[in-house]
């Protein structure tokens, strides 16, 4: 989220950029536009142009997710597997770069001339090396193979609205709710991409002297987190999350994986290399980047901004350098950002129906004050291809020009729902400086069975960073699938500080 004040007793700080909430506000971009954009670009390079295209997207790729995520001996771990791979690839000489993003969302891609990024998501999710290397080569192959520079690609954002898709899929409404992307794609990939991706992995893991059966096991730790991510949001009867969002499904993907890695079979010594990669996350940053916001069960608390407000009760939120999301699984959503007048000074209503919702027609706006603050809100139906979809927008006065902005939008209209709403925008306040002093940032702490733990013990030393505490701590912890393992093996759990 960006940086602004509620009160002139805030401190003023430097903003991030955020597009206006589209939510049908806007003219979203098609999915056929995004496509002959990017057909447009790639089609007309030769496999020369291929690391300009990479050195030009670079920093905006690492921008979009936050920045680049630094810990000491971890870049250089992550470069060394990386390398490993790339020299065994039919591109040894590119320039390689593998780039870890600040990002809490669980994903890897690939740009044109050797660029690779993992996120530290993706880093918390995997067990092991061979996982790592799993997808590092998995991304390598996309780019040896000159996929993203494919004639008949297809555009996908790589921002978080991207990923979005999956959250909110079965929304009629779902395009309007994530298109504005600043201009940055990458290809999605075709099922023929991904299956010749994952063939090429298996080839670099095994001449790497990885085991190539990593590739499966990497394909099926996202297979968990998706069906993990399902049942957090309420969307338990499908769709994809991250990594799959960008990369598509196919049911036999792992099954061919697997096939492929029987097939090369060999009797060398390959390890999977557990204990050293526990060691290099250590401490690793997991979930939110307070300068961005945490999120803490129903709550979002920007301890650098400070403030602070509640989703609406049985919505799930999700954080983003853009703007703050919640869904409830059901087809309602709701987008939280901020916004700049055009015209400083002017009222809350004044803004709401001539700059915030100026293609809409605006009859009546709700002039109030939220904690102190000067507000306006209003609610609308609007017919999205004959459905209609309920709006429920609300502007706070945020000082220095700025507007804190919610949009809560549902298919169906009610009062318990509309009350949800509600306390919702009306729970959005100042933090005061104790409390902000006091978040601290959730890590990963690798730590070791002791004799006789329970795992009802583990959990109740874990941060409180899910609805879900089990289920999250087994999604990071397979082991402990059928049970605690034995005393003395390791695992990662989840702690507040630092």
């Amino acid at each position: 989220m960006r940086k602004s004040a509620l009160h002139k007793r805030w401190r003023p700080a430097r903003l991030f950029i955020v597009p206006v909430i589209a939510l049908g506000l806007l003219p979203p971009m098609t999915t056929s536009a995004n496509a002959n954009l990017l057909d447009n670009l790639f089609s007309v390079f030769e496999p020369g142009d291929d690391q300009k295209i990479g050195a030009e997207q670079h920093e905006r790729v690492v921008a979009q997710y936050g920045g680049e995520y630094i810990q000491e001996g971890l870049n250089e771990y992550i470069l060394d597997i990386g390398l490993r791979l790339a020299f065994v690839s039919e591109m040894r000489d590119l320039p390689w770069r593998f780039t870890i993003l600040n990002s809490p969302v669980v994903n890897a891609f690939a740009l044109p001339g050797g660029y690779v990024y993992i996120t530290r998501g993706l880093l918390s999710l995997a067990t092991n090396e061979a996982e790592v290397a799993g997808v590092l080569a998995h991304e390598i192959g996309h780019v040896t193979a000159r996929h993203g520079a494919a004639r008949q690609s297809r555009a996908t954002g790589i921002g978080l609205l991207g990923v979005l898709a999956g959250v909110l899929t079965g929304s009629s409404v779902v395009q309007e709710l994530g298109q504005q992307l600043g201009g940055l794609y990458v290809a999605s990939y075709s099922r023929e991409q991904e299956y010749e991706a994952d063939q090429l992995g298996v080839r670099y893991l095994g001449k790497a002297g990885y085991p190539r059966e990593a590739m499966a096991d990497f394909l099926s730790r996202m297979d968990a987190q998706t069906k993990y991510m399902a049942a957090m949001t309420g969307n338990a009867g499908g769709g994809s999350f991250d990594f799959f969002a960008s990369h598509p499904q196919t049911g036999d993907r792992i099954e061919r994986a697997a096939a492929s890695a029987n097939q090369k079979a060999d009797d060398l010594d390959r390890k999977f290399e557990k204990d050293r990669y526990l060691a290099a996350i250590d401490e690793m940053l997991y979930g939110d980047d307070p300068k961005e916001g945490i999120i803490r069960g129903r709550e979002f608390l920007h301890p650098v901004l400070r403030f602070k407000f509640m989703a609406p009760e049985d919505f799930q939120l999700i954080n983003s350098a853009q703007a703050v999301y919640a869904v409830d699984g059901k087809g309602s959503q709701m987008v939280f950002d901020l916004g700049k007048q055009a015209n400083y000074g002017q009222s809350m209503a004044n803004y709401l129906q001539r700059e915030w919702l100026a293609k809409l027609n605006v009859p009546n706006v709700t002039s109030m004050e939220v904690n102190g603050a000067p507000a306006a809100a209003t609610r609308l139906a609007l017919d999205r291809n004959g459905t209609t979809v309920y709006l429920t927008a609300v502007a706070i006065d945020f000082g220095n020009g700025r507007v804190a902005r919610f949009a809560y939008q549902s298919t169906v209209s009610n009062s318990r729902l509309q009350e949800k709403f509600t306390q919702s925008f009306k729970s959005f306040q100042p933090m005061d400086a104790a409390e902000a002093a006091a978040i601290k940032p959730a890590r990963i702490e690798i730590e070791a069975v002791t004799s006789g733990e329970s795992l009802s013990s583990i959990l109740s030393g874990m941060a409180d960073v899910s609805k879900d505490k089990e289920a999250l701590f087994i999604l990071l912890n397979p082991a402990f699938e059928d049970g605690v393992p034995p005393s003395g093996q390791q695992y990662k759990n989840i702690k507040f500080g630092g």
